[in-house]
């Protein structure tokens, strides 16, 4: 399973929870699931916010090396579920063809761009909470031979 996750710059929320989610399909063992992240409005190579880059490292998830990039139409037909910081961002999705199935609308993330350090761990800390809530949610992985 590919999951996207989706906010606007690409630089903050969706970012912070590529990094986070992988380090808990990391723990769990799962590698039948992979994730990424992408921006509405995306400028293409942007690092991540340095508060994103320093509320992650905390907790052990490096992700300096990430680059910004732009959901694009052809984009979309790879992924198969995605992961909305906001309800703006599922409706746009919706309006560029991603069937409603396919969209997993967590608890409404709000950006933290531009805000403290502290701004930021809240950041996290919530997308850790939603992030454990959708693992629970997806189905088992495979049983291996």
């Amino acid at each position: 399973m590919k999951i996207l996750f989706v906010c606007t710059g690409n630089t903050c929320r969706s970012p912070m929870a590529e990094g986070l989610f992988r380090s808990m399909l990391a723990r769990e063992g799962r590698e039948d699931i992979f994730a990424g992240s992408a921006g509405l409005s995306a400028a293409e190579g942007q690092p991540p916010s340095e508060n994103a880059v320093l509320a992650c490292r905390e907790v052990g998830v490096d992700i300096s090396g990430h680059r910004a990039r732009r959901v694009s139409r052809g984009f979309l037909q790879a992924w198969d579920l995605f992961v909305p910081m906001t309800p703006t961002h599922a409706y746009i999705l919706e309006q560029a063809g991603v069937p409603v199935e396919k969209i997993y609308l967590p608890a409404s993330i709000e950006d933290p761009f531009g805000g403290s350090l502290s701004v930021y761990r809240q950041c996290r800390d919530q997308l850790g909470q939603e992030l454990a809530l959708l693992l629970s949610r997806l189905p088992g992985k495979e049983a291996r031979p």
